[in-house]
């Protein structure tokens, strides 16, 4: 009786693909599936489930090992460019989860509980213990700092066949006069949103206020003051304040002249081109030499990336290329 103790508490301390070599060696010997089972205490199943997969590997005894019940595909898993596209909002922004969850309902129609997301994050090596960036106050007397004001307009284009016309939406930072622009099908709510999604990941830098025109894609210009709008609403729950002009300042063309000393007329909105994709292509291209390589007198005649490189959090950046052109 000690015997058969000590032969099973050898046997039951052994690993998985031994004890299951041992399967193998005792059928060699006695031919007797039955017998085989009945002394190891398995099913015909099991026994037979193995025996097939170590025949398959030519009796390798590494097929033996136990492995990962983990399904090859996952069809409901949530793809790796929104994972990453997430990491990044996260590391640049702070957003907790709420904050991502709306991200991706208004950017992705993907509805992901809040702890799903946390759990995403966490398992991508995210800190999620980091507090958000909270909101710089700005007074009038404090000099801008890059992100403090962001300038967002809209500008029209027609296209080859008169009945074309194209939006092109353009931010520019007030501080560094950095510039990200893009072209629309529509003029509406909705395509303003999808313009605000391209600020948060493509500025290096969090923007704190974002000006816009007195517009209705904006804002209800029967009631400006009101906060009800999807877009303010919307910029306020990802930590951007909507700021607007005021009647007055638009009755003496206040708003108007501000945007005309940031703004200038490109080149290529004056020519023909055949497709929106092929005047996004040249938006891109003017953009490109005009954050990098073009001086500025309002900003010291420095390019707007030799500007943003003044500031110590952002003297890493050699080329703002949000378009990737190279």
């Amino acid at each position: 009786m000690e015997e058969v103790k000590a032969e099973h508490s050898e046997f039951a301390s052994q690993s998985p693909a031994a004890r299951r070599l041992l399967w193998f060696a005792e059928y060699e010997k006695e031919k007797n599936v039955p017998a085989v089972c009945k002394k190891f205490s398995i099913s015909r199943k099991t026994f037979y489930k193995w025996l097939k997969r170590y025949k398959n590997a030519n009796g390798s005894a590494e097929s033996l090992a136990d492995q990962s019940r983990r399904p090859h595909t996952s069809p409901r898993a949530t793809p790796k460019e929104i994972i990453d596209r997430l990491c990044e909002l996260r590391k640049k922004t702070g957003f907790g989860q709420r904050r991502l969850q709306l991200y991706l309902s208004i950017w992705y129609d993907m509805e992901l509980s809040e702890s799903t997301i946390w759990k995403l994050l966490k398992k991508s090596g995210v800190d999620m213990s980091e507090k958000k960036k909270l909101r710089r106050r700005i007074k009038p007397d404090d000099p801008l700092l890059p992100g403090d004001r962001v300038l967002m307009f809209v500008k029209f284009i027609q296209g080859a066949e008169e009945k074309q016309i194209y939006a092109q939406y353009t931010a520019i930072d007030e501080c560094t006069r950095l510039r990200i622009a893009k072209i629309y099908g529509r003029h509406s709510t909705l395509s303003a949103l999808d313009f605000v999604q391209i600020l948060l990941m493509e500025f290096p830098f969090l923007v704190h206020h974002l000006h816009t025109p007195l517009d209705n894609v904006f804002t209800s210009v029967s009631m400006p003051g009101l906060q009800t709008h999807a877009f303010t609403r919307n910029l306020r729950k990802l930590g951007i304040r909507h700021d607007l002009p005021t009647r007055r300042q638009l009755a003496k063309g206040k708003f108007k002249d501000r945007i005309a000393r940031f703004d200038e007329v490109e080149p290529y909105s004056t020519k023909k081109f055949s497709s929106p994709e092929e005047l996004q292509a040249r938006v891109a291209k003017f953009l490109f030499q005009y954050n990098n390589y073009r001086p500025i007198p309002f900003i010291e005649n420095l390019t707007p990336v030799e500007k943003l490189q003044t500031y110590e959090n952002f003297n890493h950046i050699r080329v703002f290329d949000p378009y990737h052109q190279h």
